[in-house]
């Protein structure tokens, strides 16, 4: 066989380098990332300043977000879920929640990903299904956390930095809020919205009622709640004494700069994030300080809470063989699908 044979067919050199490139190249990035950190604020700075700081308020603080945040976590699932696809106890949904942990600082992506195949196994609850489910509970996610950034944008100052971004959040919380109003209900009657209705990766969306938003809002509100808390309690705990308008308007960044997938578990563009929106509340070694204690102690206290579920493993995969005898005997038949009593919709 060629060498173009070979690297067509995915076994050759220049295919075995990409795979190693796309591999480590998140590592790579974050290194770039962190090094320009490190040029602007030493990490024997950063260091000095995580020794001072006060770890009996932030490590107590840091527990109890994490244990609030896998709760409410887990309760939208076993919502979510019961309600748009398959009865998911919340029992369940802590399980399926703690495993993820385990998964999602590896890469956000493979966590989701473990979610699909899990209820694909378990519930018989087909990807387009699941993804769909997924989907609308990010789209809730993004119009609360675009909230969240225009009310601390509201109690800046007039004349701050952010008072100019007002208008761009006030246009992104009016276009999360109108595409899901478009989904969720039957107006307006346009013929391309129809078509996008009818796309299956927003079944759930056709299924939902507004009280089944209300109640995604009111959770993912408190979720996000807690963040706000954290960064403005936290921050105290290094001496960085942000107004609680800048740590409700710089949380969806800093969360967002730490989904993306281009750094592993958020290095180095969390951190850049809290220099940019903190710098003015305090010293930067003390906001870099926090910016790296802050990842790593949610990463091990949710690797803990994973941990614990670790038991139930084998309780899931004797589940998913049950599910699998029976479905194997019987005929196959597609999953029932939501009744949606289009009459109660109401109109937004």
């Amino acid at each position: 066989m060629s060498r173009e044979a070979a690297d067509v067919g995915g076994s050759g050199p220049r295919s075995v380098a990409l795979t190693t490139l796309k591999r480590f190249a998140p590592w790579i990035v974050a290194a770039a990332i962190l090094y320009f950190v490190f040029e602007r604020v030493p990490l024997g700075d950063a260091w000095g300043a995580a020794r001072e700081a006060n770890l009996v308020l932030f490590i107590p603080l840091m527990a109890g977000s994490v244990l609030l945040w896998f709760l409410i976590d887990s309760a939208a699932f076993s919502f979510l879920f019961t309600r748009f696809n398959a009865r998911l106890e919340w029992s369940e949904a802590r399980t399926l929640r703690g495993m993820t942990y385990l998964l999602t600082p590896i890469n956000w992506n493979l966590g989701t990903a473990a979610v699909v195949l899990h209820l694909r196994s378990s519930k018989q609850i087909g990807a387009i299904e699941s993804t769909s489910t997924l989907i609308l509970y990010q789209m809730v996610d993004g119009m609360v956390l675009g909230s969240f950034a225009l009310a601390g944008l509201m109690l800046l100052p007039d004349d701050s930095d952010g008072a100019s971004l007002r208008n761009v959040v006030i246009g992104f919380v009016i276009f999360q809020f109108a595409s899901l109003a478009i989904l969720v209900s039957n107006w307006p009657r346009f013929q391309i919205f129809d078509r996008i209705r009818g796309i299956g990766l927003f079944r759930s969306h056709r299924a939902a009622m507004w009280r089944d938003v209300l109640v995604l809002v009111l959770l993912k509100g408190l979720y996000f709640g807690v963040f706000v808390g954290v960064f403005w309690l936290g921050g105290q705990a290094f001496g960085v004494t942000l107004p609680i308008g800048l740590a409700a308007a710089a949380t969806p960044v800093i969360l967002m700069a730490g989904a993306l997938p281009i750094t592993p578990a958020g290095l180095g563009t969390q951190q850049a994030a809290m220099l940019y929106f903190f710098s003015a509340y305090g010293a930067e070694a003390s906001i870099l300080a926090l910016g790296l204690c802050f990842p790593v102690a949610l990463l091990c206290l949710r690797a803990v809470v994973g941990a614990a579920y670790l038991k139930d493993l084998p309780k899931l995969r004797a589940a998913i063989a049950e599910q699998r005898a029976a479905s194997a005997n019987e005929p196959s038949a597609p999953p029932p699908s939501p009744t949606v009593d289009e009459s109660a919709r109401s109109e937004p």
